[in-house]
């Protein structure tokens, strides 16, 4: 009965485990760290630091993504600095387009994505547009969190016309009651 008992249990904690949502991973590393191991990795990768452009719960990397030049900023939480998204803002003058890069990304996630257009353009307002796409992956059965991928045309970020952010649910999750815990 004991040995039947301890079977039981370690099947429930093995589907317990299943059941999670994985961390969310950008180029093969994991988002389940903190901003200063997950640059390091990036930094194993390639990629350089950008100084002057990295601040609290944010830090700018240089280096090659998809053989193109890219800077990625990688954001933290507010106290445990846990990485809560990677961004790859594409320069002007990559040769990637909107188009050439939503066929990447579902090939890899798949045609099932939520496409978004956003225009925004009235008196004081700048007017801009922005499209978008959103790939959900790794849903969580117990809260419908999910991780995510989504694609992004620019027009008004003047330096990076095409954005790819990689999203961490549990880590975002976290940021977010950190934030709230002050108040």
């Amino acid at each position: 009965m004991k040995k039947l008992f301890v079977l039981f249990a370690f099947l429930c904690a093995a589907l317990l485990g299943q059941a999670q949502v994985q961390n969310q991973k950008f180029m093969g590393i994991g988002m389940n760290c903190t901003i200063s191991t997950f640059t390091s990795k990036l930094k194993g990768k390639g990629f350089e630091q950008d100084m002057n452009a990295s601040r609290d719960n944010l830090v700018v990397m240089k280096g090659l993504f998809a053989g193109e030049k890219v800077k990625v900023e990688v954001r933290g939480a507010a106290k445990t600095h846990l990485v809560c998204s990677a961004t790859v803002c594409f320069y002007m003058s990559t040769r990637y387009t909107f188009e050439s890069l939503r066929a990447q990304l579902a090939d890899k996630y798949g045609m099932e994505y939520q496409e978004f257009l956003k225009v925004k353009d009235g008196e004081g307002v700048v007017p801009y547009t922005t499209d978008y796409l959103l790939w959900r992956t790794d849903k969580d059965p117990d809260n419908g969190a999910c991780n995510q991928v989504v694609l992004s045309k620019c027009n008004y970020r003047s330096t990076a016309p095409l954005v790819i952010s990689y999203i961490d649910s549990r880590n975002s999750a976290i940021d977010l009651q950190e934030i709230k815990s002050d108040f």
